[in-house]
């Protein structure tokens, strides 16, 4: 992957939630394995509700920029409608519902998935994804005019009723599109979608000061469903009035994007939780330090008891210095209206506040202490190694220099994995490459491993990842090395058909850019 110079990685969402070693590649093309299973364009088939973002740039500007919608297949290689919402101040700022036009895509057996022409009334998109079931997927943007991540997932039919309290994380920039802005929070609904009570946590530009644990307004604040499937969403605060539409995949998942055209925030929101169970959890997070340098970090933790008490281990790499901490602690302070005050000591170079907020969709993290700006999720780690043997799908998103996002399908195998990887370097969309290298957990198997794919295996550079099983299914990973960070997520590809529930509530953790802003070194 080329080194390039404009924009940097400070933060990261909810998922969402990748470690990569990445340089120039060499030599002639290596050959790309055939493409093997059992995915047809049948496999994509019903309403689906997608979010992308990350970076729009043309030769003189770029601007963070986010898409929430609806898009409709036909299980037949036809694209047949949706409507879509673009917040992009680099083309005009916020265009509400925008009709999807008919066109075509494409599916290969092993689940890759292609969208060449994605026409609203005020821009095209070319859309790269990967299913892992019919019902869900990883997808990124990959056009010459910008790159990003997200998720694509089957709707289900929901109603006002079923949603009553949820946890929710926001990330984007805020009206200068200069300072990046995360917030993370929760709500308490009546039947009608009014907000009776809620908390919420912003960091703007690395700071929280005057921004933590505000108080949602009950007055004026509601998350109403209008058709079932979509509605609107206010939420107040003393920061301000923030305005959204809201998709549902299901009664427990929310897709929000902010419909203000002053600034960007997108993110989901899930079924809210009001403790930390004692369980060991695992957890991927990014953004910046207090002094600007890119940070993704990733590890292990133990919830003891109440969850009061945690220790872990972390890996982490900031602003290309690449570390291990063998071991932190810290301490969770009473929850209230779900929300707990985490605070984390030999976790990175000091110590660090969160604020965390458990859902169904792991628990929603954002740094408060001031010191700069982490945002990510932690998960119930339920198993500590990934299903041999089977195909997976793969998600990367990071910063080069300039934004840079991956959608790869892999088969693991015993210790290696064997498949093809497609590549957006910030609008300059790379031809599929093979994807060859292996993998080795640690011992005793804590669900920590690394990966490795020697530059030689690829024209692509090579890769150098950290990961961290949640299940047998799903693994979290950073990137790190000197040129390159990111974080990211691999998922197992389900037979075609079945469903992906678990999936489907998954937030995944993609990082955000300042315009402007190179990867800096120590």
């Amino acid at each position: 992957m080329s080194v390039r110079n404009g924009i940097s990685l400070l933060l990261a969402l909810g998922a969402i939630t990748f470690l990569a070693a990445c340089g120039g590649g060499s030599g002639s093309p290596k050959v790309i394995p055939p493409p093997s299973g059992a995915f047809t364009a049948s496999s994509f088939s019903g309403t689906y509700v997608f979010s992308v973002a990350g970076t729009d740039a043309t030769t003189t500007s770029s601007s963070f920029f986010a898409l929430v919608g609806t898009i409709t297949a036909d299980g037949a290689g036809h694209i047949t409608g949706g409507s879509v919402d673009i917040n992009d101040p680099n083309i005009g700022g916020f265009f509400p519902a925008q009709a999807i036009a008919a066109t075509t895509y494409t599916i290969t057996s092993d689940g890759r998935g292609f969208i060449s022409n994605l026409i609203t009334p005020n821009a095209t998109f070319a859309l790269d994804f990967v299913l892992t079931s019919s019902s869900h997927g990883l997808i990124s943007r990959f056009d010459s005019l910008g790159s990003g991540s997200g998720t694509i997932d089957l709707q289900v039919s929901t109603s006002q009723s079923a949603l009553q309290s949820l946890a929710f994380s926001l990330s984007g920039t805020d009206a200068t599109s200069v300072f990046l802005l995360g917030s993370v929070g929760a709500v308490t609904l009546d039947a009608s979608g009014n907000v009776t009570s809620g908390t919420e946590d912003f960091n703007e530009g690395g700071s929280s000061a005057g921004m933590a644990n505000l108080a949602i307004t009950p007055t004026g604040s509601s998350l109403v469903l209008s058709s079932g499937n979509s509605g609107t969403a206010t939420l107040i605060t003393s920061f301000g009035a923030l305005n959204f539409d809201v998709w549902a995949v299901d009664s427990t998942h929310l897709k929000l994007i902010e419909t203000d055209a002053a600034a960007v925030l997108a993110g989901d929101a899930f079924t809210q939780q009001t403790t930390v169970p004692a369980e060991n959890l695992v957890f991927t997070l990014a953004g910046a330090d207090g002094t600007g340098n890119a940070l993704v970090a990733g590890g292990l933790l133990t919830a003891v008891g109440d969850g009061t008490f945690i220790n872990g281990l972390e890996d982490f790499n900031d602003g290309g210095v690449i570390g291990t901490n063998p071991a932190f602690t810290g301490t969770c302070a009473t929850f209230t209206a779900g929300r707990c005050e985490l605070h984390l000591t030999g976790f990175g170079n000091g110590a660090f506040i969160f604020a965390a907020y458990p859902s169904s969709g792991g628990i929603q993290l954002l740094e408060v202490d001031s010191l700069g700006q982490l945002q990510g999720a932690a998960y119930a780690q339920t198993a500590t190694a990934f299903t041999t043997g089977q195909g997976y799908g793969f998600n990367l998103s990071g910063t080069n220099g300039a934004e840079v996002d991956d959608i790869a399908e892999f088969t693991a195998g015993t210790s290696n994995i064997n498949g093809i990887i497609d590549e957006n370097d910030l609008g300059a969309p790379l031809a599929p490459v093979a994807l060859v290298g292996t993998y080795a957990p640690d011992s005793p198997a804590d669900g920590r491993g690394s990966i490795s794919v020697p530059s030689a295996k690829t024209f692509i550079g090579g890769l150098g990842l950290e990961y961290y099983v949640i299940d047998s299914s799903t693994a979290l990973f950073i990137e790190g090395d000197s040129t390159q960070l990111g974080v990211g997520v691999f998922q197992l590809q389900n037979t075609p058909g079945s469903a992906a529930g678990a999936q489907a509530h998954f937030s995944t953790v993609r990082p955000l850019v300042r315009t402007h802003a190179a990867v800096r070194h120590k």
